[in-house]
């Protein structure tokens, strides 16, 4: 199963998307998953599954 990730930063809103194969979730929305080169924090907005 394949899920899309949508991330923002928390500091310049700049958005990250991710393409992630699991059986479940990976994330859940307002996890942190990444470091933006602004110094800010992606956070998960949004997960969808891809059929």
């Amino acid at each position: 199963m394949d899920w899309f990730i949508v991330a923002r930063c928390d500091e310049c809103k700049k958005e990250k998307t991710l393409e992630v194969e699991s059986d479940r979730p990976p994330y859940e929305i307002g996890d942190l998953i990444d470091q933006c080169p602004c110094g800010g924090k992606f956070v998960v907005e949004e997960i969808s599954e891809v059929d």
